[in-house]
């Protein structure tokens, strides 16, 4: 299983540095190259990312169990947390072995839709680009937007260092640092016309299994991002957003037929499109060029290949008199902690 263990190593080096636990646990499962847990992990498709997968599964039983060994080196679940030693990885074991089949059904059932609230940190100002450069308000349609927490960006408040701007009254409250340029930063937040989100497997806010999905995704050392996601969940659960199960080629089609063809729309999607097939995101980028030469659709589209290291970019697609026009917007840390405005 050599590309199995590849991917929990290339794991292990991503996590180095904001997560130690899952950076140490990524590392032994690939250096001990373990039978039992490799099988396990081979529970999941091919489709999925096995190794974020298998850990947020064993985080949603392990919130379940705390009284096993494992729990003492979870930030999330104790509050006098461990450091990993000698002892941690042979924990992991054996709670993967003993819970197997919940776990098993996990890999095969769920997916890594984590919600990362904090990215709306780089919407706000994206989408008030967007919204100044149209007539009316917005009709925003995210692709991929797993619960539609970032749907909801217009409910939270933001905190930049210089300015604070948003939903003065809200529970949500997302720090975000400004490295450069002069983003866009309107006290309020633009106006919508709509907000719509298409997924495969959207999650239900509502629901306590798919909340507790959410929050098991959230890695353990990742406590500001927790309390984000869940402020974020009660705003969400008063009045939650809309969203349609269906493909993102197949369906958009007739959630954007939806809105009024004079109504500006605007499409979304941020870490998206790295877990779609080239000829996929292809096929979208064709059918978004075209509907922008037959109604005032703007594209806000992230990148296909999380390669580049710890920054993501976020652009800005649309027609203009001249042809299809395409504007690096923003780099920007993936969870939104902070944003470099580049338009």
């Amino acid at each position: 299983m050599p590309a199995l263990t590849d991917a929990f190593r290339s794991f292990a080096d991503w996590a180095e540095g904001s997560d130690p636990l899952y950076a140490n646990l990524a590392r032994r499962v690939a250096a001990d190259a373990d039978p039992d847990l490799l099988a396990l992990a081979e529970s999941a498709p091919e489709d999925r990312a096995t190794p974020n997968l298998l850990l947020a599964a064993v985080h949603y039983r392990l919130a379940r169990r705390p009284d096993h060994p494992l729990a003492a080196y979870y930030p999330s679940v104790t509050d006098d947390p461990r450091a990993p030693d000698d002892d941690c990885y042979p924990a992991f074991r054996a709670f993967c072995l003993d819970d197997a089949d919940a776990i098993r059904q996990l890999l095969r059932c769920r997916r890594t839709q984590t919600n990362s609230v904090r990215r709306s940190a780089v919407l706000y100002p994206a989408l008030a680009h967007v919204a100044a450069h149209v007539d009316g308000p917005l009709a925003v349609v995210e692709l991929g937007p797993s619960a539609g927490l970032n749907l909801l960006f217009d409910r939270y408040r933001y905190d930049y260092g210089d300015r604070v701007v948003g939903a003065a009254d809200s529970p949500v409250t997302i720090a975000s640092e400004t490295r450069g340029g002069d983003p866009p930063l309107p006290a309020d937040p633009p106006a919508l016309h709509s907000r719509v989100g298409v997924d495969l497997n959207p999650l239900d806010v509502t629901d306590d299994a798919d909340a507790d999905w959410l929050r098991a995704l959230v890695w353990p050392a990742h406590e500001d991002r927790r309390a984000v996601l869940d402020a974020a969940l009660t705003v969400a659960r008063t009045d939650p957003p809309r969203l349609v199960a269906g493909d993102l080629l197949e369906d958009l089609p007739a959630v954007l037929d939806e809105v009024p063809e004079d109504v500006p729309v605007c499409v979304v999607n941020t870490l998206v499109l790295y877990q779609v097939p080239e000829a996929v995101c292809a096929e979208l980028e064709g059918y978004l060029t075209e509907q922008m030469a037959r109604r005032p659709l703007h594209w806000l589209t992230g990148e296909t290949d999380l390669s580049g290291g710890d920054s993501v970019r976020l652009d800005w697609v649309r027609a203009e008199t001249d042809g299809i026009e395409r504007t690096r917007l923003a780099d920007y840390d993936p969870h939104g902690a902070w944003v470099d405005w580049r338009a």
